[in-house]
């Protein structure tokens, strides 16, 4: 379907990728509802003129968003895409996680997710498109992200089983999976602050030094990618965006697990 003239829904639309993408598909000619629990933060898109519309929304707060889902359902608000970018980041090793970091993780990234999905697939047109944002860590796990890369991964198994459960409405889900991003994202939420144990505390300090944002690609890449998402007849199922997606995407496919797991340790320069 062609972007101009269709409504498309953005839940993270603040910053990042996510701004990145409402900003390409408002000059494409879309219409943007954009949505993020920064409210602050979206002071750019209530300045971006008539064909954008923001909203604070914290996706957790699921009374919230069940009241927001009604109010479109009663203004006759449908739309014909909607792209969840919204999303926390965590490294820690799993020996020292708390039970409040695996919990946050896993309700923003997998658990809200999937009840924002559920509430607003009511007002997606029939042959709507549906976009999650995934990683590569959700096609192998990058040691001391083990609970992030387990999100991510649930999530494309969750849109994986959508595509025929929604087929009957034409609606396709599809996942995005994105190496590296120069968003700063990468350097949120890693909590780990060493407990003195030599090969634990210099492995952190390694995959923390490989990771770090300034080594990504700009968002407007990635938001390039999922426009076209939007305007391709038959868009995949999953799209790879930058080089470490599709290194890891097949790297797994044509090395296997074992061998694609002692390269990776290799890269980070850690025992495997």
């Amino acid at each position: 379907m062609a972007v101009s003239g269709k409504r498309i829904l953005v839940l993270g639309g603040a910053r990042g990728i996510g701004r990145a993408l409402c900003e390409q598909l408002l000059a494409q000619g879309a219409m943007v509802h954009v949505l993020d629990s920064d409210g602050a933060a979206l002071d750019w898109a209530r300045a971006a003129g008539p064909k954008a519309q923001a909203q604070e929304l914290d996706m957790t707060d699921r009374p919230a968003v069940a009241a927001l889902c009604a109010a479109f359902k009663a203004e006759n608000t449908r739309f014909d895409g909607v792209v969840v970018a919204a999303a926390i980041h965590g490294g820690c090793p799993a020996v020292a996680m708390e039970d409040d970091f695996i919990a946050r993780l896993l309700d923003i990234n997998l658990g809200a997710h999937m009840g924002f999905v559920r509430d607003i697939l009511p007002l997606l047109v029939d042959g709507g498109r549906l976009v999650g944002i995934s990683s590569n860590c959700a096609e192998i796990g990058i040691p001391m992200e083990s609970a992030y890369a387990a999100t991510k991964a649930g999530l494309e198994r969750y849109y994986e089983a959508l595509v025929i459960e929604l087929a009957d409405r034409g609606i396709r889900p599809m996942v995005v999976q994105v190496g590296n991003v120069n968003t700063g994202f990468n350097e949120t939420g890693n909590v780990y602050e060493g407990q003195g144990s030599g090969y634990t505390d210099s492995a952190y300090a390694k995959v923390i030094a490989q990771i770090d944002s300034a080594n990504g690609m700009p968002p407007a890449q990635v938001a390039a990618a999922i426009a076209k998402l939007f305007s391709a007849k038959n868009p995949p199922f999953r799209s790879l965006v930058g080089i470490n997606a599709k290194k890891t995407f097949w790297a797994r496919r044509l090395a296997g697990t074992e061998i694609s797991l002692k390269l990776l340790s290799g890269v980070f320069g850690l025992k495997g």
